[in-house]
């Protein structure tokens, strides 16, 4: 259940529109805490808000790789309800709109081309850079806790053997923007603690998603519990580092993973 401290509070969820985010969102939502989602994709945020009717959520069209976006969306909160909670679940591998996939977007290091590069980092990096500082620019009074979304490709490389001959890879852009994310929050973690800031990380494994069959078994055979995860298995590490059960934890990454990382 969500403890008494982030009763009548805002949560704030950055990427609330995808899996995991959705999951927290929801899982809010019915237990009450006022949330506001900032996604760039409102279409896809709303059908879902429909199918599964939920209350106490407010939605903000963001695109985090625009700080002005981003700077709105505090400025607006600050102004009004406030909060006391940060989420940034971002999201981004590439843009096969822009790109084509079959040359660009699952591309191996020596052909991965510049303009993914930058487009990638544009939104998993300096997206949470900007999200985290204008977060704190813009807090009021109280304790704020952030939470930055980190990824097991950001600790370590995606193993080869579970894409096969499928011709898909997770990039090189999103394994080093994954794991910029890391250190990022240990240093605003040190360097905004004399505002009443805590910053941690929760670093998730992978997420089952419909993928295809040989993927899964593959993932699932590397992991200690033997399956990916559902979006849910991620809520209790959310809920943790952002209520008061974390008071005394700053700085640090919490790895749900079912053991990939383990071995």
């Amino acid at each position: 259940m969500i403890g008494n401290d982030l009763k009548d509070k805002n949560i704030v969820v950055f990427g609330g529109a995808g899996q995991i985010g959705f999951a927290l969102v929801k899982y809010l939502s019915r237990n009450g805490v006022s949330t506001t989602v900032a996604d760039i994709d409102r279409e896809h945020f709303e059908k879902k808000l429909e199918e599964y009717q939920l209350e106490n959520i407010e939605f903000i069209s963001c695109d985090v790789s625009n700080e002005s976006d981003i700077e709105k969306v505090f400025s607006n909160l600050s102004n009004s309800k406030g909060y006391s909670g940060v989420v940034n679940c971002i999201h981004f591998k590439g843009n096969t709109r822009k790109l084509d996939a079959s040359s660009n977007f699952f591309a191996n290091y020596l052909e991965y081309p510049i303009e993914a590069w930058n487009e990638v980092h544009d939104v998993n990096l300096r997206g949470t850079f900007l999200v985290n500082r204008c977060a704190i620019k813009y807090k009021q009074s109280g304790n704020l806790s952030i939470v930055n979304v980190s990824s097991t490709y950001g600790l370590g490389s995606p193993n080869p053997s579970i894409y096969g001959d499928s011709g898909i890879n997770s990039p090189i852009a999103y394994a080093s923007s994954k794991s910029a994310i890391v250190n990022l929050s240990k240093y605003l973690a040190v360097h905004a603690s004399n505002k009443n800031v805590r910053l941690n990380v929760l670093t998730p494994g992978g997420v089952y998603n419909n993928q295809n069959e040989e993927f899964v078994s593959k993932y699932e055979e590397l992991t200690v519990l033997k399956r990916m995860a559902e979006p849910e298995d991620y809520i209790g590490g959310f809920i943790f580092l952002l209520s008061d059960m974390s008071s005394y934890m700053t700085g640090g990454n919490i790895i749900i993973d079912g053991g990939w990382t383990a071995w």
